[in-house]
C-alpha cells in the first residue's frame, strides 16, 4: 500500500514539472511575438531602431521647456529627465506627418484621437475605430496666426484632467470693498441734560441706564435756593410794577437764561406762589446712555446728569485699507451683516470720509449710516461691511480662474471643440465679485474658455513648442548634410566623403550618441552639440 502511494506521488510530481515547463515555453513564445508586433508600423512595414530613436526626447516634468535627445538632469531644478515621444508620433511608435508635409493631400484621422493622421484609410491603432476623411489643409495653415500654438488632447485625457469650460458673456460686474465696522450711536442723535444752576436732587423718575424715554418725560426734581429766589423776585416785580415793566422783564429774562419755560412763569403768576422743587424733563426721545445723578445728591451748575441717544438711526465706523481708499466715494451703497445674523443684510450708504489716515494701521476711517427702527443694531457690535465701490453693466466677462497670469501677460485657453485648445493673450479690466473679470480685448462674446486644467494645457503647449524647435534643428541639420552630399557626388549617404577613385581614408569623425553623423573633419554634432570623436574604418 505504501509503495503504491509513493509511486502515485512521483507521477503527480512529474506531471507538475512538465506543466510548469510548458507554461514557461508558451510565455517566452508570446513575449517574442509581442515584441515583433510592437515593431510593426501602421503602414505594414517595420520601424527601425534608428527611426524610432529619432522620435524620442527627454524633458523635465517641472520645466517642460527643457527638451533634449539624451537622458540627464534638468539644468534648472536638477530632476532626472523623463522620456517622452514627439507630438508627431503615436503611443505605438508610428509617426505622423506634419502640416507642411500633408498640405494638399487627402488625409484620414480618428474621431477620438485627432493626433492620428495618415494618408490611407484604415483603423485607429489606439482604439481600433475606422478612420474618417478630413479636409485638405492649406499650405499656409501652419503659418496662420489664429492656429498657432493649438494644443490637441485626447478626449479621454480631457476627462481625466477634469477640464471645465465657461462661455464668454456680457454681465454686470460689481466691485465691493469688504471691511469690518463697529456700530456706534449717531453723534447728531445725542442729547445731554445739563443744569445752569446748582441744587439738590429731591426725587428721580428715570433711575436706570438704558431706559427708553420720550421727549418731555419727567427725569427728576431739584431744589435750588437760587431758583426759588429768582422766582420770588419775578413774582414781586410783576405784582408791583406790572408785566411790562423793565424790572419784570429783567426777572423773567433771568429765569429764561436758566432754561425755565414760560409755562412755569405763567404758573407762578396764576398761583401767586413759587414752587420749591423744579422738575427737569427729557429734551429728546431715546435711550439713557449714561446717568450721573442719584436722589439726595447735590449737583453743580454745568454738570452733565443724563446722556440720551436716539438709536433709530445709527452710525457704523469702518476702517478701509489704504489701497482701497481711492475707490470709496460719498453716498455709495453699502451692506452690513452681523455675525449672529448670518444671511440678513442691512442697507445703508457712505455718509462721511475722514480726511486723515491712521499712521499706525495705514487705514482710512469711513462713516456709514443705517436705519435701525427695531433697534437690532446695538452700539458696540462688530459687523461685516461691503461697500459697492464700483459697478459696470453689460461688460464682457469671464471667470477669474480661467486667466493665467504670466508675468506682464494674461493668457486664456479658448476651446473650439473637445480636445482642441488654443492659448490667447487678453487684456483685462475690472476684477469684480463672484470671481468675474472684465475682458477689454482678446475675446469675443459666446466663445468658450477653459476654467479648470488650463495650467496643464499651458505646460503641454510649452512642451510642444520646445519639441518643435528640437525637430526643426534636426531637420535643418539633415538638410545641411543633404546639400553637402548633393554638392559632392563622391560622398556616401551617411555624409562620409570618399575619393572618386574608390579609395577612402583610414578614419572618420562621428558622434558617440548619434552614429549616423559621419564626416571627415572634426567638429560638433549638429543634433546634440557633442564633440565628434575619431574612429577607424
Amino acid at each position: 500500500m505504501r509503495m503504491a502511494q509513493n509511486k502515485f506521488r512521483r507521477v503527480i510530481f512529474s506531471f507538475a514539472v512538465m506543466l510548469i515547463i510548458a507554461v514557461l515555453v508558451a510565455g517566452v513564445s508570446v513575449f517574442w511575438q509581442l515584441q515583433n508586433v510592437s515593431n510593426l508600423h501602421h503602414g505594414n512595414f517595420v520601424l527601425s531602431n534608428a527611426d524610432a530613436a529619432e522620435e524620442i526626447y527627454y524633458t523635465c516634468p517641472m520645466h517642460p521647456t527643457i527638451v533634449q535627445e539624451n537622458p540627464g538632469s534638468c539644468p534648472i531644478c536638477g530632476m532626472d529627465l523623463v522620456k517622452e515621444k514627439a507630438a508627431g508620433s503615436d503611443h505605438d511608435g508610428h509617426t505622423h506627418a506634419s502640416a507642411e508635409e500633408i498640405a494638399g493631400q487627402t488625409l484620414f484621422t480618428c474621431g477620438m484621437h485627432p493626433n492620428v493622421i495618415q494618408e490611407e484609410p484604415g483603423t485607429c491603432p489606439i482604439c481600433g475605430m475606422d478612420l474618417t476623411a478630413m479636409e485638405k489643409p492649406a499650405a499656409s495653415e501652419g503659418k496662420n496666426k489664429t492656429a498657432k500654438g493649438v494644443v490637441l488632447v485626447d478626449p479621454v485625457m480631457v476627462q481625466n484632467m477634469g477640464v471645465r469650460v465657461a462661455e464668454v458673456k456680457r454681465v454686470p460686474i460689481f466691485r465691493h470693498v469688504r471691511t469690518i465696522g463697529e456700530v456706534d450711536v449717531a453723534e447728531n442723535e445725542i442729547s445731554v441734560v445739563n443744569l445752569r444752576f446748582s441744587g439738590w436732587v429731591e426725587k428721580i423718575w428715570v433711575d436706570s441706564t438704558g431706559e427708553k424715554i420720550k421727549k418731555g418725560q419727567w427725569l427728576f426734581s431739584i431744589y435750588s435756593p437760587e431758583l426759588v429766589s429768582a422766582q420770588k423776585e419775578y413774582l414781586l416785580s410783576y405784582n408791583t410794577t406790572g408785566a411790562t415793566s423793565e424790572l419784570t422783564k429783567s426777572a423773567a429774562e433771568r429765569l429764561h437764561l436758566w432754561n425755565i419755560s414760560d409755562s412755569v412763569l405763567n404758573k407762578i403768576i396764576s398761583q401767586q406762589n413759587v414752587s420749591r422743587n423744579h422738575i427737569i424733563t427729557a429734551p429728546e426721545s431715546g435711550y439713557v446712555l449714561r446717568k450721573n445723578v442719584v436722589a439726595g445728591a447735590r449737583v453743580k451748575a454745568g454738570a452733565d446728569l443724563y446722556r440720551i441717544g436716539n438709536l433709530d438711526r445709527i452710525w457704523v465706523t469702518a476702517e478701509v485699507y489704504e489701497y482701497d481708499a481711492p475707490w470709496i466715494k460719498l453716498k455709495q451703497p453699502a451692506k452690513m451683516e452681523l455675525s449672529f445674523q448670518q444671511g440678513r443684510q442691512y442697507d445703508g450708504q457712505v455718509a462721511y470720509i475722514y480726511p486723515t489716515l491712521n499712521r499706525k494701521s495705514r487705514t482710512l476711517k469711513v462713516r456709514l449710516e443705517f436705519e435701525n427702527p427695531a433697534v437690532l443694531l446695538k452700539p458696540g457690535m462688530f459687523a461685516t461691511i461691503r461697500i459697492e465701490a464700483q459697478r459696470k453693466d453689460n461688460v464682457l466677462a469671464i471667470p477669474t480662474e480661467a486667466i493665467i497670469h504670466s508675468g506682464q501677460r494674461n493668457l486664456v485657453f479658448v476651446s473650439s471643440e473637445i480636445g482642441k485648445y488654443q492659448p490667447r493673450e487678453i487684456v483685462t479690466g475690472l476684477v469684480g465679485d463672484n470671481h468675474l473679470t472684465e475682458v477689454l480685448s482678446g475675446l469675443e462674446e459666446s466663445e468658450t474658455v477653459v476654467t479648470s486644467g488650463q495650467f496643464l494645457l499651458d505646460s503641454e503647449s510649452q512642451l510642444q513648442e520646445a519639441v518643435q524647435k528640437l525637430l526643426a534643428e534636426r531637420l535643418q541639420a539633415k538638410n545641411i548634410g543633404k546639400h553637402r552630399r548633393d554638392a559632392d557626388p563622391g560622398s556616401r549617404d551617411d555624409g562620409h566623403k570618399h575619393n572618386k577613385d574608390g579609395s577612402g581614408t583610414t578614419s572618420y569623425m562621428t558622434c558617440p550618441m548619434h552614429p549616423q553623423i559621419v564626416q571627415d573633419e572634426a567638429g560638433d554634432c549638429p543634433i546634440c552639440g557633442m564633440d565628434l570623436v575619431e574612429k577607424k574604418r
